[in-house]
């Protein structure tokens, strides 16, 4: 089971059972009395007295792990001052499911590489009989606003995808609050958290290296969002490359963009250079695509006068003309894996076991298409290249 929604957890408006259709006279109704005399404290009551999130209360309640002695000991002390006693009956019943619902976090308008995380997370999920819930989380949201919608959600255990993962707001919040989550897209080695991903220096590393074959040697590089442990480890492994081929990381040919289209002000910097780089590797291909639509408009022939390279092979790459030569990473390969370790933590918890933490690197590849050729003053025809060198 699975289902696709915004991070305010809202649905379309449905009408409710009792409710008169369109041109029917309303019934009489009559005010229900106020129960809130009789009302006893909630889980919710005990989480506010105590300072933490309604998970941990929950976590505490069940006899987790997860969950630091100071934290422990202001929940139990909240529970006796308000005389709040758990439902034993829904315990039970929530011990009996081991499976409880998990949620995919994604932060991309690329229809692509969501058709895939939601085809092959369905799947994955269906198979381990795991209730699977989509959820839009913008950048710019507020961390602590996204843990309420997952816990109002019921979500015990997250997926962050990319560029998610490397959020690092986002994951003290989750970390704090005692959410269960694995990173899938990152090539982070936090003991404390389990991920898969590639190892994006040295995606960067053989990306610069190519084209420091084809004789490439005033190389622009276009990072992701300074937030983000990809951006950082992409710019070390572009660097890496140059400073193996003796040539010094200039940051004048550096610049930062929000892995998004809208980065073109990035790519004009980079264009209005001179003398003009005769390459630029961007951190995503939606920037990679920003700076092949404002080279054309600024009638830079791609590439016989400019090379361009990205990475991740998303949407934009099926839009870019010529095609984008760019790093791939095994997307469902990668979604695969981390409901499966998310699964597994899950079950450890419910059965009071400290879970295995697992850091997974992957391979990636490098597509070679249209979008790379030699620099024109290298004097050597820009599609004359041998395989070989690919």
């Amino acid at each position: 089971m699975s289902a696709l929604l915004d991070a305010s957890g809202a649905f379309p408006d449905l009408p409710m059972r009792g409710d008169a259709s369109p041109g029917a006279a309303a019934a009489p109704t009559q005010r229900p009395k106020s129960r809130r005399a009789r009302r006893g404290p909630t889980l919710r009551d005990v989480a506010q007295r105590a300072g933490v999130s309604n998970m941990t209360v929950s976590r505490v309640i069940n006899r987790e792990r997860g969950v630091g002695p100071d934290k422990r000991a202001l929940v139990e002390r909240a529970m006796r001052e308000l005389n709040y006693f758990p439902n034993l009956a829904a315990q039970a019943l929530a011990k009996t499911q081991l499976t409880d619902k998990i949620a995919l976090l994604f932060d991309t308008r690329d229809v692509t590489a969501l058709g895939e995380m939601v085809s092959i997370g369905s799947d994955e999920a269906a198979r381990l009989n795991v209730k699977l819930v989509f959820v839009r989380v913008r950048r710019e949201d507020d961390p602590i606003h996204t843990l309420e919608t997952l816990e109002n959600l019921g979500i015990r255990g997250v997926l962050l995808s990319a560029p998610l993962c490397d959020d690092t707001r986002l994951r003290v919040v989750l970390r704090e609050a005692g959410m269960r989550f694995v990173a899938v897209g990152s090539s982070d080695s936090d003991p404390g958290l389990s991920s898969i991903g590639i190892d994006d220096a040295r995606a960067a590393y053989d990306l610069t290296r190519y084209l420091l074959q084809l004789g490439h040697r005033r190389i622009g590089f276009i990072a992701g969002n300074p937030r983000h442990c990809s951006s950082a480890q992409r710019r070390a492994g572009h660097e890496a490359a140059l400073i193996e081929q003796g040539i010094k990381p200039d940051k004048a040919l550096q610049w930062e963009a929000p892995y998004t289209f809208d980065s073109s002000i990035a790519a004009a910097d980079a264009l209005a250079l001179q003398p003009r780089v005769t390459a630029i590797v961007a951190s995503n291909d939606d920037m990679a695509a920003a700076v092949i639509h404002m080279a054309i408009g600024r009638g830079i022939a791609v590439p016989r006068s400019l090379t361009v390279c990205g990475f991740d092979d998303g949407e934009a790459v099926l839009m870019t003309c010529p095609r984008l030569t760019m790093v791939r990473r095994p997307i469902a390969k990668m979604v695969s894996w981390g409901i499966r370790q998310l699964f597994e933590e899950l079950v450890a918890l419910s059965r009071g076991e400290e879970p295995l933490i697992q850091n997974t690197v992957v391979d990636h590849a490098i597509a070679y298409q249209e979008s790379d050729a030699p620099p024109e003053r290298a004097g050597i025809s820009p599609f004359g290249l041998s395989a070989q060198a690919r």
